[in-house]
């Protein structure tokens, strides 16, 4: 068997797509979701799927990564959970697959779930760059969305009807002649006409020119007869793919590994398989790991302001209590094992089937799902129960050798861990200051009429600030778009108009609206009594999230833009323009940008180290955990103010 690099940088095209959402159909066909975890964006579906032709039912995992595709997978499922994972949950836990499906031939697949909602509800998958996952309730509109988006060319949003990506090039599917030959027109080569006039990866670019006789750096010749041998290829390809897919891993003539669904002519074979989830969990599986949990990593500590070694020790703590978790469930199932081996060892020495299923009744050790499947074993005999007994013993112990593989993973991630240090070169002032008050530790800032105003900065913080910190007086605000942390102002009651615009602001700007580009967005806010831990019945409430109660008083458009400057003490201060100014030495005002959070922190601190004035000032941690989760760029500045 081949061996795939750990980095192969495999991709998954639409003609991978169509030969998956069958194979995943037929393969999930009836099962239901028992749990979700996460890695990253990336969501594992944990499936139970039901028994068949007189077997036992079983469980796979569903990878669903929006940068790397959809597969099964037998390795160990993660544990790792994110909000949006958290509220897919809620959604879909315990619904049952019935059906997938592929947009045309674009890189979307729509998962169809039948559970609680009234209807079903849609798992939308769409790879194209940057990638997303999307819920579609029963009505066809968002319901939830790993990514917002609001523009011209699409919006996506909870609460907007839902509509598929557009393609931007040509589909294979609906390629006419005058299309094909309107792509080969005015281009140098025929791998140019083809690449940037057909929805399709070079491999399979090569591919189609290879089942003509031609080559990607061939001119097009403009004959009749060249667009037909390209036509009667790319018939050929579709063909064989829809009729009798060949799902292989390929070395291509660019020395990269590449998976393809069609015996090619193009590309050397280094391994093919009746299906291919197989090949793509070979493939893929060690690069989602990688990519992933790097990535949540990586915005987990730019979203929270955590400094590197913060972050790396509460990565530590995780992977331990993993680690605990794991070596527990092993113990359990050492233990099961050899309960079921000392049963089936008794079970052999009874006179008939019904015997050895007393034996295994009286016994109390033997699950219940396992004693109603040996009720049909019983009457084959006794060696029929002893199989059943020593197959489910095998089947903990090879769980047993996947936990232990995946403690060895954890184990290896944990000793990187305590040998991370700070990254060097990275720029910071030594901070000395005096210790930080309560309320820092949460989002915080003072209007201009000098009331406090303290907001989440995850699910664990809105947690807190809503039940403790919470009190009657106070006003309570959030952003009307999934992805806003709750804002409280203290002694709210008496809040003026400009305090509701300047709350109303810092709640849009630390909430998705942010990461997610938008100029402005909606907020509302409560009075306490309003707000409520309690789910509507029937209903589901994530951690960090509240039922809100009554009439919310709306405050439209504010702008998603914010403040950061040094005050008197020399502490990081950041908020809406107007409280910024009356406390800073100087500042500036930024909107969000594509850039990274850590680029725009060094930037900040570079306008606002001329304000320190001598004292201990702050690092790029400091500047970081002051902003909002996402880059920004700077649009105004009123540095001239000077400590008097």
């Amino acid at each position: 068997m081949s061996q795939v690099p750990e980095r192969s940088k495999t991709s998954v095209s639409g003609l991978e797509f169509r030969v998956l959402s069958r194979e995943l159909a037929r393969a999930l066909d009836g099962a239901y979701v028992s749990n979700i975890y996460s890695v990253g964006e990336s969501q594992l579906f944990r499936m139970r799927r039901p028994a068949k032709d007189g077997g036992e039912p079983s469980e796979v995992s569903l990878v669903v990564s929006p940068r790397l595709g959809a597969w099964l997978t037998e390795r160990p499922a993660r544990v790792e959970t994110t909000e949006f994972t958290t509220a897919l949950r809620s959604r879909v836990l315990r619904a049952r697959l019935t059906r997938v499906e592929q947009v045309d031939l674009d890189r979307v697949l729509l998962f169809t779930f039948e559970g609680k909602e009234e209807g079903p509800s849609k798992l939308v998958l769409e790879l194209m760059p940057p990638g997303n996952l999307v819920l579609v309730g029963p009505d066809g509109k968002v319901a939830l969305a790993l990514r917002e988006a609001r523009s011209g060319a699409r919006r996506v949003a909870r609460g907007s009807p839902y509509s598929p990506p557009a393609q931007s090039r040509a589909s294979l599917e609906t390629l006419t002649r005058d299309g094909l030959e309107r792509a080969l027109a005015g281009e140098e080569t025929l791998g140019r006409a083809l690449g940037r006039g057909l929805s399709i990866p070079r491999r399979y670019v090569d591919e189609i020119l290879a089942r003509a006789s031609r080559r990607q750096d061939d001119p097009p010749s403009g004959t009749p007869e060249e667009a037909d041998s390209i036509a009667a290829a790319v018939e050929e390809l579709l063909g064989g793919i829809e009729s009798a897919p060949y799902p292989c891993l390929v070395r291509t003539e660019a020395g990269g590994v590449e998976v393809m669904v069609s015996r090619p002519r193009s590309a050397r074979v280094l391994e093919e398989s009746p299906d291919l989830s197989p090949l793509l969990d070979k493939a893929l599986y060690p690069e989602l790991i990688a990519q992933e949990e790097g990535n949540a990593a990586r915005t987990l500590r730019e979203g929270s302001g955590e400094s590197s070694a913060d972050a790396s020790e509460r990565r530590a703590r995780e992977y331990q209590a993993t680690i605990s978790g794991l070596e527990a469930k092993k113990a359990g199932l050492s233990k099961l094992s050899a309960d079921l081996r000392g049963v089936a060892s008794s079970a052999g020495g009874a006179p008939d089937g019904e015997g050895a299923l007393e034996v295994a009744r009286v016994s109390g050790v033997v699950p219940r799902d396992l004693l109603a499947s040996l009720e049909g074993t019983a009457g084959k005999g006794p060696a029929s129960v002893r199989s059943a007994l020593f197959d489910r013993a095998k089947a903990a112990e090879r769980e047993m050798a996947d936990i232990d593989e995946a403690v060895r993973g954890l184990q290896s991630k944990l000793k990187r861990e305590g040998a991370r240090r700070e990254p060097p070169g990275v720029r910071a002032i030594s901070i000395s200051r005096a210790k930080r008050e309560w309320y820092e530790k949460f989002r915080w800032f003072f209007t201009t009429g000098g009331k406090l105003a303290i907001g989440g900065r995850d699910a664990q913080s809105n947690t807190a600030l809503i039940r403790r910190h919470l009190q009657p007086g106070d006003t309570v605000y959030h952003a009307d778009l999934f992805g806003s942390p709750f804002f409280v102002l203290k002694g709210g009651s008496d809040q003026s108009e400009e305090e509701v615009r300047e709350v109303a602001r810092a709640t849009v700007t630390f909430s998705s609206a942010w990461k997610t580009g938008l100029g402005a967005a909606d907020a509302y806010w409560v009075s306490p009594e309003q707000v409520s831990s309690a789910a509507p019945t029937g209903e589901y409430l994530a951690h960090g999230s509240f039922a809100i109660k009554g009439r919310k008083n709306f405050v439209a458009k504010s702008p998603v833009e914010l403040a950061v400057g040094i005050d008197e003490s020399g502490r990081v201060v950041s908020g809406p323009e107007e409280s910024v100014m009356k406390v800073a030495r100087g500042y500036v005002t930024m909107v969000p940008s594509r850039e990274k959070p850590s680029d725009t922190a060094k930037k900040v601190l570079h306008e606002l180290e001329p304000f320190v004035e001598g004292k201990p000032g702050p690092g790029v941690d400091d500047v970081l955990r002051m902003l909002p989760a996402g880059g920004g760029k700077i649009v105004r500045r009123r540095t001239d103010k000077r400590a008097g």
